[in-house]
Protein backbone atom coordinates (compact mmCIF):
# COMPACT_ATOMS: atom_id res chain seq x y z
CA UNK A 1 0.00 0.00 0.00
CA UNK A 2 1.67 3.19 -0.95
CA UNK A 3 0.75 6.57 1.00
CA UNK A 4 -0.45 9.40 -1.18
CA UNK A 5 2.25 12.54 0.24
CA UNK A 6 -1.28 15.03 0.52
CA UNK A 7 -2.18 12.51 3.26
CA UNK A 8 -2.32 14.93 6.13
CA UNK A 9 0.03 14.40 9.24
CA UNK A 10 -2.87 14.25 11.78
CA UNK A 11 -4.63 11.08 9.65
CA UNK A 12 -1.62 9.61 9.01
CA UNK A 13 -0.84 5.79 10.08
CA UNK A 14 1.97 5.65 12.19
CA UNK A 15 4.69 2.75 13.28
CA UNK A 16 6.65 4.22 15.71
CA UNK A 17 9.98 1.71 15.75
CA UNK A 18 13.12 1.30 17.87
CA UNK A 19 15.26 -1.87 18.39
CA UNK A 20 18.04 -2.84 20.37
CA UNK A 21 20.86 -4.89 18.91
CA UNK A 22 23.84 -6.94 20.51
CA UNK A 23 26.55 -3.98 19.03
CA UNK A 24 26.60 -1.20 16.49
CA UNK A 25 28.08 -3.15 13.51
CA UNK A 26 25.58 -5.05 11.32
CA UNK A 27 28.69 -6.19 8.68
CA UNK A 28 30.06 -8.04 11.83
CA UNK A 29 26.96 -10.16 12.34
CA UNK A 30 25.46 -7.85 15.13
CA UNK A 31 21.88 -8.90 15.54
CA UNK A 32 18.64 -7.16 16.43
CA UNK A 33 17.46 -8.30 20.62
CA UNK A 34 14.56 -6.55 21.41
CA UNK A 35 11.55 -5.21 19.09
CA UNK A 36 9.43 -2.03 19.98
CA UNK A 37 6.77 -1.09 17.85
CA UNK A 38 3.43 1.00 18.39
CA UNK A 39 1.13 1.57 15.40
CA UNK A 40 -1.70 4.48 15.74
CA UNK A 41 -3.85 6.55 13.58
CA UNK A 42 -4.80 10.14 13.96
CA UNK A 43 -3.43 9.66 17.74
CA UNK A 44 -5.35 6.12 18.74
CA UNK A 45 -3.26 3.05 19.12
CA UNK A 46 -3.95 0.39 16.91
CA UNK A 47 -1.71 -2.19 18.38
CA UNK A 48 1.98 -2.40 19.86
CA UNK A 49 4.93 -5.09 19.80
CA UNK A 50 7.47 -5.37 22.21
CA UNK A 51 9.62 -8.10 23.17
CA UNK A 52 12.72 -10.03 23.06
CA UNK A 53 14.39 -12.00 20.79
CA UNK A 54 17.31 -14.53 20.72
CA UNK A 55 19.83 -12.99 18.83
CA UNK A 56 21.77 -16.24 18.23
CA UNK A 57 25.23 -14.84 18.98
CA UNK A 58 26.41 -13.01 22.11
CA UNK A 59 25.87 -9.41 23.49
CA UNK A 60 28.72 -6.68 22.72
CA UNK A 61 29.75 -5.78 25.93
CA UNK A 62 29.30 -2.15 24.72
CA UNK A 63 25.46 -2.62 23.76
CA UNK A 64 25.03 -4.41 26.99
CA UNK A 65 26.34 -1.55 29.20
CA UNK A 66 23.97 0.92 27.60
CA UNK A 67 20.97 -1.19 27.52
CA UNK A 68 21.14 -3.45 30.35
CA UNK A 69 20.27 -6.78 28.62
CA UNK A 70 22.02 -10.06 29.97
CA UNK A 71 22.60 -12.98 27.36
CA UNK A 72 20.63 -14.88 29.98
CA UNK A 73 17.79 -12.26 29.62
CA UNK A 74 17.95 -13.61 25.63
CA UNK A 75 18.13 -17.43 25.84
CA UNK A 76 14.59 -18.27 26.17
CA UNK A 77 13.69 -15.69 23.91
CA UNK A 78 11.93 -16.51 20.34
CA UNK A 79 14.04 -15.83 17.22
CA UNK A 80 13.00 -12.89 15.27
CA UNK A 81 11.88 -15.22 12.97
CA UNK A 82 8.96 -16.35 15.27
CA UNK A 83 7.97 -12.09 15.08
CA UNK A 84 8.86 -11.34 11.46
CA UNK A 85 5.02 -11.95 10.20
CA UNK A 86 3.73 -9.53 12.90
CA UNK A 87 6.36 -6.96 12.24
CA UNK A 88 5.67 -6.90 8.89
CA UNK A 89 1.57 -6.93 9.42
CA UNK A 90 2.15 -3.73 11.49
CA UNK A 91 4.71 -2.06 9.07
CA UNK A 92 2.37 -2.82 6.10
CA UNK A 93 0.58 0.71 4.90
CA UNK A 94 1.80 2.90 7.65
CA UNK A 95 4.58 5.42 7.59
CA UNK A 96 7.76 4.49 9.78
CA UNK A 97 9.28 6.67 12.43
CA UNK A 98 12.29 6.89 14.01
CA UNK A 99 15.11 8.57 15.65
CA UNK A 100 18.04 8.25 13.48
CA UNK A 101 16.16 5.79 11.51
CA UNK A 102 18.36 4.50 9.01
CA UNK A 103 20.46 2.73 12.10
CA UNK A 104 17.09 0.73 12.50
CA UNK A 105 15.70 0.31 9.20
CA UNK A 106 19.34 -1.62 8.39
CA UNK A 107 18.58 -4.39 10.93
CA UNK A 108 15.19 -4.24 10.87
CA UNK A 109 15.57 -5.01 6.90
CA UNK A 110 18.54 -7.62 7.40
CA UNK A 111 16.51 -9.43 9.79
CA UNK A 112 13.47 -9.49 7.82
CA UNK A 113 15.74 -10.58 4.55
CA UNK A 114 16.46 -13.27 6.58
CA UNK A 115 13.37 -14.66 8.12
CA UNK A 116 12.13 -14.68 3.99
CA UNK A 117 9.94 -11.44 4.73
CA UNK A 118 9.68 -8.10 3.11
CA UNK A 119 11.36 -4.93 4.48
CA UNK A 120 9.24 -2.18 5.00
CA UNK A 121 8.70 0.02 1.56
CA UNK A 122 8.73 3.38 3.58
CA UNK A 123 7.58 6.14 3.86
CA UNK A 124 10.18 6.80 6.48
CA UNK A 125 9.99 9.59 9.19
CA UNK A 126 13.03 10.66 10.87
CA UNK A 127 12.84 12.44 14.00
CA UNK A 128 16.72 13.35 14.17
CA UNK A 129 16.73 15.66 10.73
CA UNK A 130 12.97 16.85 12.04
CA UNK A 131 14.33 17.84 15.41
CA UNK A 132 17.68 19.52 13.83
CA UNK A 133 15.61 21.61 11.08
CA UNK A 134 13.15 22.71 14.19
CA UNK A 135 14.77 23.19 17.27
CA UNK A 136 18.05 24.81 18.39
CA UNK A 137 19.45 22.52 21.08
CA UNK A 138 22.93 21.61 21.92
CA UNK A 139 22.13 17.71 21.62
CA UNK A 140 19.49 16.01 19.25
CA UNK A 141 20.21 12.76 21.24
CA UNK A 142 16.64 11.25 21.94
CA UNK A 143 17.21 11.41 25.40
CA UNK A 144 18.20 15.01 25.66
CA UNK A 145 14.67 16.36 23.28
CA UNK A 146 12.87 14.25 25.93
CA UNK A 147 14.79 15.50 29.07
CA UNK A 148 14.27 19.08 27.70
CA UNK A 149 10.65 18.65 26.41
CA UNK A 150 9.23 16.92 29.41
CA UNK A 151 8.39 13.58 27.57
CA UNK A 152 8.62 10.54 28.79
CA UNK A 153 12.26 9.28 29.17
CA UNK A 154 13.86 6.48 26.77
CA UNK A 155 15.81 4.23 28.84
CA UNK A 156 18.12 2.47 26.03
CA UNK A 157 14.83 -0.11 25.73
CA UNK A 158 13.10 -0.58 22.94
CA UNK A 159 9.16 0.39 24.13
CA UNK A 160 10.83 2.67 26.54
CA UNK A 161 12.03 4.62 24.04
CA UNK A 162 9.49 4.35 21.62
CA UNK A 163 7.10 6.41 23.97
CA UNK A 164 9.65 8.87 24.19
CA UNK A 165 10.11 8.86 20.00
CA UNK A 166 6.04 8.64 19.90
CA UNK A 167 6.09 12.26 21.99
CA UNK A 168 8.64 13.96 20.53
CA UNK A 169 6.97 13.71 16.86
CA UNK A 170 4.02 14.88 18.44
CA UNK A 171 6.26 17.84 19.81
CA UNK A 172 7.52 18.13 16.19
CA UNK A 173 3.99 17.85 14.17
CA UNK A 174 2.59 21.08 16.45
CA UNK A 175 5.87 22.63 15.16
CA UNK A 176 5.04 21.44 11.92
CA UNK A 177 2.15 22.84 11.46
CA UNK A 178 3.02 25.96 12.68
CA UNK A 179 5.58 26.32 9.04
CA UNK A 180 2.00 25.32 7.08
CA UNK A 181 4.11 21.52 6.81
CA UNK A 182 0.45 19.50 7.36
CA UNK A 183 0.91 16.90 4.89
CA UNK A 184 3.15 13.59 4.42
CA UNK A 185 5.30 15.23 1.53
CA UNK A 186 5.47 18.55 3.56
CA UNK A 187 7.24 16.59 6.10
CA UNK A 188 9.58 15.13 3.79
CA UNK A 189 10.22 17.96 1.92
CA UNK A 190 10.92 19.67 5.57
CA UNK A 191 13.53 16.64 6.23
CA UNK A 192 15.54 17.54 3.72
CA UNK A 193 15.41 21.40 4.18
CA UNK A 194 13.05 22.61 1.49
CA UNK A 195 9.93 24.25 3.24
CA UNK A 196 6.34 24.79 1.67
CA UNK A 197 6.03 26.55 -1.73
CA UNK A 198 10.44 26.60 -2.34
CA UNK A 199 11.84 24.77 -4.87
CA UNK A 200 13.70 21.53 -4.67
CA UNK A 201 17.15 21.68 -4.99
CA UNK A 202 19.08 21.92 -8.20
CA UNK A 203 21.47 19.20 -8.79
CA UNK A 204 23.63 17.71 -11.54
CA UNK A 205 22.23 15.76 -14.18
CA UNK A 206 24.10 12.19 -13.13
CA UNK A 207 23.09 12.99 -10.05
CA UNK A 208 19.48 13.77 -10.88
CA UNK A 209 19.44 10.48 -12.89
CA UNK A 210 20.44 8.71 -9.89
CA UNK A 211 17.99 9.77 -7.89
CA UNK A 212 15.14 9.39 -9.94
CA UNK A 213 16.07 5.81 -11.54
CA UNK A 214 17.47 4.48 -8.18
CA UNK A 215 20.94 3.40 -9.58
CA UNK A 216 24.03 3.70 -7.65
CA UNK A 217 27.19 6.90 -8.30
CA UNK A 218 30.45 6.53 -8.48
CA UNK A 219 31.45 9.99 -7.61
CA UNK A 220 35.10 11.55 -7.03
CA UNK A 221 35.24 13.43 -3.69
CA UNK A 222 36.96 16.11 -2.00
CA UNK A 223 36.29 16.22 1.42
CA UNK A 224 37.42 18.18 4.91
CA UNK A 225 38.68 15.46 6.16
CA UNK A 226 40.72 14.25 3.49
CA UNK A 227 41.92 17.21 1.28
CA UNK A 228 43.15 14.48 -1.77
CA UNK A 229 39.67 13.55 -3.82
CA UNK A 230 38.83 10.10 -3.35
CA UNK A 231 36.74 7.89 -5.61
CA UNK A 232 33.40 6.03 -3.83
CA UNK A 233 30.49 4.45 -5.02
CA UNK A 234 27.20 5.79 -3.13
CA UNK A 235 24.05 4.70 -3.54
CA UNK A 236 21.76 7.87 -3.16
CA UNK A 237 18.79 8.72 -0.88
CA UNK A 238 17.81 12.69 -1.59
CA UNK A 239 19.16 15.94 -1.71
CA UNK A 240 18.82 18.14 1.11
CA UNK A 241 19.11 22.04 1.47
CA UNK A 242 21.41 22.99 4.54
CA UNK A 243 23.15 26.04 5.60
CA UNK A 244 26.40 25.73 3.79
CA UNK A 245 24.39 24.68 0.17
CA UNK A 246 23.16 21.36 -1.55
CA UNK A 247 24.03 18.36 0.03
CA UNK A 248 23.51 14.55 -1.83
CA UNK A 249 22.64 12.04 1.46
CA UNK A 250 23.52 8.78 0.00
CA UNK A 251 24.82 5.52 1.60
CA UNK A 252 28.63 5.38 0.62
CA UNK A 253 30.01 2.12 0.44
CA UNK A 254 33.54 2.80 1.30
CA UNK A 255 32.28 4.44 4.73
CA UNK A 256 29.33 1.44 4.78
CA UNK A 257 27.10 4.08 6.83
CA UNK A 258 24.93 6.86 5.43
CA UNK A 259 26.64 10.26 4.42
CA UNK A 260 25.73 13.29 3.11
CA UNK A 261 28.49 14.89 0.41
CA UNK A 262 28.67 18.56 -0.47
CA UNK A 263 27.04 18.56 -4.46
CA UNK A 264 30.05 21.77 -4.73
CA UNK A 265 32.82 18.89 -3.66
CA UNK A 266 31.64 16.65 -6.15
CA UNK A 267 34.40 16.27 -8.79
CA UNK A 268 33.01 14.10 -10.70
CA UNK A 269 29.23 11.97 -10.92
CA UNK A 270 28.98 9.17 -12.82
CA UNK A 271 25.66 6.67 -13.28
CA UNK A 272 26.71 2.84 -11.99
Amino acid sequence: MTLPLATPLAELPLLFLDLETTGLDLAAGHRVCEVGLLRERAGAEEGRLDCLVAPGRPLDPGAAAVNGLRDEDLAGAPPFAAVAGAVEAMADGAALVGHNLAFDLAFLGAELRAAGRRPPAGPFLDTLPLARRLLRRPSYSLGSLAAELGLAPPAHRAMADVLALRGLFHHLRGLMEGLGVVTLGDALRLERGVLPGAPEPDAPEAIARALAEGRPLRIVYRSRSSPEPTTRTVRPIYLTRERGGVYLRAFCELRQNVRAFAVAKIELAELG
